[in-house]
């Protein structure tokens, strides 16, 4: 009797404040990029004026975030993506705590993004061999009359900095996809549906047309997720898409666990992106085809693959060890076109959907 009392406790305390922890700890993961993110091996080689090696020297240069933004590195962009997102996701967190439910689900998907971005970093910035060598300081021993020094790359990894601040931004994702979940409501109205939706999603799944030798494909799988986004809004398509339908096809895949996060939760719950524009796509006032509502469908599309294919590319680099390009190119294969086929088909069934739509309409707080 106690423990459960406790429990009840925990509940209230974490249903009231949870969301500090949250916003904490996605500071805490902003803090640690100012120490170092990637470390560079170099190797700098000493050659006389006969050009004969003279001395060999191995050592490391690390990267911080204020390395980023003061020295002349072309990607330092993707830093700006990473602060804008941890300011983006702590600020969604805080007005979907006070403000609207739903703006948790962005939180959630701000932090699952910058987590990929960060673990990106390794390979966005080995791509800048040559601002790396123009940046870090020579060790290397006195060259000898008419000799020269020779430094290169090794290898990049994350640094203990980089990887501490994507600890403390996976907490953040967990604290804020607790407190979203502790926020959806279900009904059985909604659960029969979804759970319909869901079927069908896991029957498309089967119907696949390869397109790589490795594995991937394009199916038709994420229109009826799209659907649960539409009609109910962004929470419930990430726990249908992301949770629900990315554990039961991760499980039934055979690729192994280890791609869950990043191929399932965040592949498949980027179609809550698509919730968040229903009000301009399944608005009452809409009765048929017209162009503001496909104008949004596109723009959702556009966004929703985006975000899959960011978590596909993250997976293929830390799961299957591919480089960045290539990671890229075999991504973009499958990931982008089956967003293609999803969105052709919603686009197509447009009219017939709003008709559904209008007839059984789907009450929420927030629209």
């Amino acid at each position: 009797m106690e423990n459960k009392k406790n429990n009840q406790n925990f509940r209230e305390f974490y249903g009231k404040f949870g969301y500090i922890f949250g916003i904490v700890f996605a500071i805490a993961a902003v803090l640690f990029l100012f120490a170092p993110v990637v470390s560079f091996e170099i190797r700098e080689r000493v050659y006389d004026a006969l050009n004969e090696q003279v001395s060999k020297t191995d050592y490391a240069y690390n990267m911080n975030l204020i390395s980023y933004f003061t020295t002349g590195y072309k990607l330092n962009f993707t830093m700006y993506i990473v602060l804008g997102l941890a300011l983006g996701g702590i600020i969604f967190i805080i007005l979907g705590k006070f403000v609207k439910t739903d703006l948790l689900t962005v939180a959630v998907m701000c932090f699952a993004v910058m987590i990929c971005f960060l673990i990106l970093a390794r390979e966005f910035f080995a791509a800048e061999e040559n601002d790396v060598l123009s940046n870090c300081i020579v060790v290397g021993k006195d060259v000898p009359p008419g000799g020269i020094v020779v430094p290169e790359t090794h290898g990049a990894q994350i640094a203990w900095g980089g990887a501490v601040s994507i600890f403390f931004a996976s907490l953040a994702f967990m604290v804020s996809l607790s407190c979203n979940l502790q926020s959806v409501e279900f009904s059985v109205r909604d659960i029969a549906e979804e759970a319909i939706m869901i079927a069908l999603a896991f029957g498309l799944n089967f119907i696949k047309i390869p397109v790589t030798a490795t594995g991937g494909s394009v199916n038709f799988q994420m229109f009826p997720l799209m659907i649960i986004a539409l009609r109910h809004g962004p929470s419930h398509g990430f726990v249908c898409g992301g949770i629900v339908y990315g554990l039961l096809t991760c499980l039934t895949d055979g690729y192994g666990f280890a791609t869950y996060p990043f191929d399932y939760l965040i592949g498949f719950g980027s179609v809550a992106v698509v919730g968040y524009f229903r009000r301009f796509i399944f608005s009452p006032e809409q009765k048929t085809y017209n162009i503001k509502g496909l104008l949004f469908l596109l723009l959702a599309g556009l966004l929703s693959t985006m975000v899959r294919f960011v978590g596909g590319t993250t997976s293929s680099m830390v799961i299957y060890g591919y480089d960045l390009k290539a990671a890229m190119i075999y991504n973009s294969l499958y990931v982008l076109l089956s967003g293609v086929a999803g969105f052709g088909i919603i686009m197509a069934m447009y009219g017939p959907l709003l008709h559904i739509n209008n007839m059984f309409p789907v009450k929420r707080n927030t629209y």
